[in-house]
């Protein structure tokens, strides 16, 4: 069961298995994992959110807390995503396999392995990235521990946690039962987000390929009729039958071409299904934890070690976006370039039946396709530099009134 996808996007199966959402996984083993996932992450928030009532007075806290609970919400939404859009992520991965068996040629063939190993390179890249920034997140608040082991005072150095911990006990006496819940809720969310995240982008650069294809192939049947003209113009034995074969042929490979044009529109149709929601909600959310974490740095500015941690944890959740609204902005890019090359072909030239489609191809690629937020925002790199900016203003904004 799906050889080619399994082939080509092995990585994303581990992932996804590793954290329960892997489609064709054992339901029971699905469950025993995404369960204790859940837990953690929904009753860490509402942990955060009892924080809130015990500190409101703290504006600090208040902030930290508002920011943790943003962020955890988010992710806790890109999870539950991809285990209720279950049914059709699997319709795109056996969309996805099946389009290995469609497109075949050498150069079909050829376009989907690129692609296929750009995905890889980027999935891999990804991972590496947020496990890394997440193991020196997870590390850093030991620096006391390790300072006792290795140089000890005549007290112990005060414990820290990675993120905010205030549960109404006593934070020394159950530092590494805290601890330890902390950062399997915070393993949690990283293991979730790799795996949304990969699967995103699995489908998003296949549809890709699909365009790029297309495109390709557009433009070649559409060289191949103006060669075969240019040899009825100067060949002086060119037989009638033979030059409408020729064109009957090139027909038959454009009807072809639309055929597969129609699937590449179908899977994106399917894509923007799965993820139309989610992508609202990410954008809401991350932009709200951006403006959170620009407030509390302004708040600690005098404590390096604080800017540092909250520029560091910033730099992740502009990664996150850059890369949805990137995403989105190369899917749209790769589309229209179908209109653009069927376009600068000599379409006038055609006969009539191939210039009619070629017509219908023009009237249907000169709007790009493109994901969408909520079916509202196009996700794009003007809606991220919208988002940044927004965020910026707020960080200006509270900087000046804290001057």
């Amino acid at each position: 069961m799906l050889a080619n996808f399994q082939r080509e996007y092995n990585i994303n199966k581990i992932l996804l298995s590793s954290i329960g959402l892997w489609p064709y996984q054992n339901k029971l083993i699905r469950y025993l994992i995404l369960i204790p996932c859940f837990a953690s992450e929904v009753s860490y928030v509402l942990l955060e959110i009892l924080t809130l009532f015990d500190y409101w007075e703290d504006m600090d806290i208040v902030f930290e807390v508002c920011y943790q609970c943003v962020a955890t919400s988010a992710i806790i939404g890109q999870i539950f995503n991809v285990f209720w859009q279950r049914e059709k992520i699997k319709r795109m991965y056996k969309a996805i396999d099946n389009h290995w068996n469609i497109f075949t040629s050498k150069l079909e063939v050829q376009t989907l392995k690129d692609y296929s190993n750009i995905t890889r390179k980027l999935t891999f890249a990804y991972t590496v990235m947020i496990y890394s920034m997440t193991i020196i997140f997870i590390l850093a608040p030991l620096t006391p521990v390790f300072l006792d082991m290795i140089h000890p005072l005549n007290e112990s150095r005060s414990r820290l946690f990675p993120l905010t911990a205030k549960f109404r006990i006593d934070d020394e006496k159950y530092y590494t039962q805290l601890y330890c819940y902390i950062v399997s809720m915070i393993v949690f969310s990283i293991l979730g987000l790799a795996a949304s995240n990969s699967t995103f982008l699995i489908c998003i650069i296949h549809a890709c390929s699909l365009f790029s294809i297309i495109s390709q192939q557009f433009e070649e049947v559409i060289k191949k009729l103006h060669a075969n003209k240019n040899i009825r113009k100067f060949g002086c034995r060119m037989k009638t039958k033979l030059e409408f074969e020729n064109e009957q042929i090139i027909y038959q490979r454009y009807i072809i071409c639309l055929k597969k044009y129609q699937l590449a529109l179908e899977f994106v149709d399917m894509l923007n299904s799965a993820y139309k929601i989610i992508s609202l909600i990410t954008l809401l959310l991350n932009g709200a934890v951006v403006t959170f974490i620009g407030i509390i740095i302004i708040n600690v500015l005098d404590r390096v070690r604080e800017v540092m941690r909250y520029t560091f944890v910033a730099i992740g959740i502009l990664i996150q976006l850059l890369m949805l609204c990137y995403s989105g902005q190369k899917l749209r890019d790769e589309s229209q370039n179908v209109f653009y090359r069927a376009y600068a072909a000599e379409w006038y030239k055609c006969s009539p039946r191939l210039k009619s489609l070629l017509i219908v191809t023009l009237y249907r690629s000169v709007a790009p396709c493109s994901l969408t937020a909520g079916n509202m925002i196009s996700l794009s790199i003007e809606t991220y530099g919208f988002v940044v900016r927004t965020a910026g203003s707020y960080f200006m904004t509270f900087l000046s009134l804290k001057m």
